[in-house]
């Protein structure tokens, strides 16, 4: 059968007209990033940089969107990228998987490589991830880590918050029942409940106006043979170095055969340590607001290992001014 020209045209046009009426529905989804330098200093002016595949339906009869997205990191070192991807047939957003490594170019420099990033698991429309610069053998010169929600990730970005602190700040009766215990731990964001790395503090007070007791609390996970046992910590105070023993509170192993055999147990160290209450006065005189500032614990043990443990003066001055009232 011959056609015509116009009957050609014809053909072509009702064609284009089927294909955008079968075009996959799509929606818009969020990126949250979080960018940080070596020593968790936020990185301004940074721009984070990727493309994004979704893939909906079978091997035969697959939807394809690619989509690239960008966003530039504010005072915080925080920035949102927004990224269209796929709606899946319950409305939720279709998984996004990064088809080329994503970059990240620190304001005035040439960007660097990075991770492929996927985005929307699970059909949840934001993502959250940290992103740490510093030698990571699969990532390049930043490592990457989900962020599981909303409230963790702020718990990391505005961790030089004293609002974000007095936001989260817990009390409770002492143990012997005569006065007040404080805490921070609310304000940080636990990875994980079977390995938690963390760091708070808490403050107690007898009832009637007594003296303000500050601690540091460390919660320390690590896969080795051997326990760490750490037990004195270093830090600087009134222009010199001081070391402080450490209150050792508990400590658990968690090995199965095959740990046991690799020498790769996973152990469990909770310390203490007290402090001057001058020097926590001093700690939480020290936050200026729009300030980055924090006090860094060295942790060591007689073994060789150490442990950095930065705390912000935000956190001390939340949780003096909660004790104090």
């Amino acid at each position: 059968m011959n056609l015509s020209f116009p009957a050609l045209s014809a053909l072509s046009l009702a064609a284009l007209s089927l294909g955008a009426l079968a075009a996959p529905p799509s929606l818009q989804g969020t990126a949250r990033f979080l960018v940080l330098d070596a020593q968790d200093a936020p990185l301004v002016g940074t721009t984070v940089a990727g493309v994004c595949e979704a893939n909906l339906g079978s091997f035969w009869n697959r939807e394809t969107l690619v989509s690239r997205w960008s966003c530039t990191t504010d005072a915080d070192g925080v920035c949102t990228a927004p990224i269209t991807t796929l709606a899946q047939p319950d409305g939720k957003p279709a998984p996004c998987r990064g088809s080329e490594p994503s970059t990240i170019a620190e304001k005035g420099a040439n960007p660097a490589r990075s991770s492929y990033h996927a985005f929307f698991p699970k059909g949840v429309a934001t993502s959250f991830t940290l992103l740490k610069k510093g030698a990571s053998w699969k990532h390049g010169d930043y490592e990457f880590r989900t962020i599981a929600n909303e409230q963790a990730f702020q718990s990391v970005a505005h961790r030089y918050r004293a609002s974000h602190y007095a936001q989260h700040v817990q009390s409770s009766p002492a143990p012997d029942g005569k006065g007040t215990v404080w805490s921070t731990q609310g304000a940080h964001y636990q990875e994980g409940k079977d390995f938690p790395n963390l760091s708070y503090l808490t403050a107690q007070r007898d009832a009637g106006n007594g003296p303000i007791t500050v601690r540091v609390v460390s919660l320390l996970s690590y896969i080795d043979f051997t326990y760490h046992r750490y037990t004195s910590a270093v830090f600087e105070a009134d222009g010199a170095s001081r070391s402080v023993r450490l209150q050792p509170l508990s400590e658990k192993v968690v090995c199965n055969m095959r740990d046991l055999l690799e020498r790769k147990c996973t152990h469990h160290e909770v310390l203490e340590l007290v402090l001057d209450p001058a020097l926590a006065a001093q700690l939480a005189q020290a936050y200026q607001e729009g300030a980055r500032t924090q006090w860094v614990l060295h942790l060591t043990s007689a073994s060789g290992h150490e442990r950095r443990v930065p705390i912000a003066h935000a956190e001390f001055a939340a949780l003096m001014q909660a004790a104090r009232r």
